[in-house]
């Protein structure tokens, strides 16, 4: 196996960004961290490179950029030569590592050889599905209410809602302060929206997060604890897929959590399919 890193991000988006977008629901993450950091050279904080057989087939491509996870997106299920490869060229290179995001297969092959060669654990943290819709299911019943962006007015909940979705998606505690910048930019770009019922009471959010190349990802769906089961966490990804379909992306795509089998068939009657696993490991 042949490793191969590039000197700058824009050599490898050159190389590479074709056959990312091939599959851009599943390679997003790999596209948004080359996008963002495309005017820099590489270094060992930001590489980016790729891993070929000797008659030069790509096998896997990755991304590794301070402070995020390890990101491996594989061409081939024949990965463990190359997943070794490279990791022996981390631990050779000493290359700090978070975690690792890829699919199941890679996660297991990974951790487990890298755990080997270095004394060091892995915990999974989150398992997640990809999902992607290109046609909306037309027949759905939805309650009656109103979709609309959110606003300044609507901030106080959004705080609430934010802090409530860290709980229960990521099991994570977080303060106003650690999104306050992100929840303002939302509000300001018009990216986060709210479904309210026909009295004008807040019942669920979204948001749009990030502007792909060909569709757009999509998270923070909550919906008020007391409303769950009214179908106002289906309403507003119908209402937001629907909306963003109709400025002419391709797709719309979300990482769902497989512990929560409810959501994932909300989004499922919507028209959303699963495209591929994504796990979610963390060096402990």
């Amino acid at each position: 196996m042949k490793i191969k890193i590039y000197d700058t991000v824009q050599g490898f988006l050159n190389e590479n960004e074709e056959l990312l977008l091939e599959k851009e629901s599943v390679t997003q993450l790999i596209l948004h961290n080359a996008f963002v950091n495309k005017e820099k050279e590489t270094n060992k904080e930001v590489i980016f490179g790729r891993i070929e057989d000797e008659e030069d087939n790509i096998k896997l491509i990755f991304a590794n950029v301070k402070p995020y996870n390890l990101l491996i997106y594989n061409l081939d299920n024949d990965t463990l030569d190359s997943v070794k490869s490279l990791a022996n060229y981390l631990i050779k290179d000493k290359i700090a590592l978070k975690g690792i995001n890829a699919n199941k297969k890679i996660c297991n092959e990974f951790t487990e050889y890298f755990e080997y060669k270095t004394g060091c654990t892995f915990k999974e943290y989150l398992a997640m599905d990809i999902m992607e819709i290109t046609e909306l299911n037309k027949e759905l019943v939805l309650p009656k209410g109103n979709f609309r962006v959110a606003t300044l007015e609507d901030k106080d909940i959004l705080i609430d809602w934010n802090i409530k979705f860290a709980k229960e998606a990521l099991d994570e505690e977080i303060s106003y302060e650690e999104f306050k910048d992100k929840l303002d930019e939302r509000i300001k770009n018009k990216s986060i929206y709210i479904f309210e019922d026909e009295k004008h009471r807040p019942m669920a959010m979204i948001a749009a997060t990030r502007q792909l190349v060909n569709g757009v990802s999509v998270s923070l769906v909550y919906s008020s604890e007391e409303t769950r089961g009214k179908g106002y966490g289906l309403a507003i990804v119908y209402n937001l897929s629907k909306d963003y379909l109709s400025r002419g992306n391709k797709f719309c795509s979300l990482f769902v959590d497989k512990k929560n089998p409810i959501s994932n068939g909300v989004y499922k009657k919507i028209g959303y399919k699963i495209l591929e696993d994504n796990y979610d490991y963390r060096i402990v």
